[in-house]
């Protein structure tokens, strides 16, 4: 092996491992802000109900969200039960926003 040839590898190896850095903490992030996501829609929701007012629409952007990430994850990994809860997640996001529009206009 010379010189060169060592080098080279080393640059690939650098890359690589900045990359898998870089998934990480992407990967860490995105379970941050669910997390963050999640605890301001139950805010939302209890302070919504507490003052009489229909919480469909904070319960519906949550399951569109749901549905969203299911479906993305069925996409890649193709495994069922991402379909099946992508489905669920669609019809429930669906019942819960009518749900709320028709609350709105009585």
């Amino acid at each position: 092996m010379d010189k060169e040839e060592i080098l080279s590898r080393n640059k690939r190896y650098n890359k690589n491992e900045e990359d898998e850095r870089e998934e990480y903490i992407s990967a860490r992030a995105g379970i941050n802000a669910k997390i963050v996501f999640s605890l301001v829609i139950v805010f939302l929701a209890f302070f919504k109900h507490y003052n009489g007012i229909s919480t469909g629409d904070v319960w519906g952007i949550f399951t569109a969200y749901a549905a969203t990430e299911s479906f993305y994850k069925y996409h890649y990994l193709n495994h069922t039960k991402f379909l099946i809860s992508g489905i669920l997640f669609s019809v429930s996001s669906t019942i819960l926003l009518l749900q709320f529009i028709i609350s709105t206009y009585r």
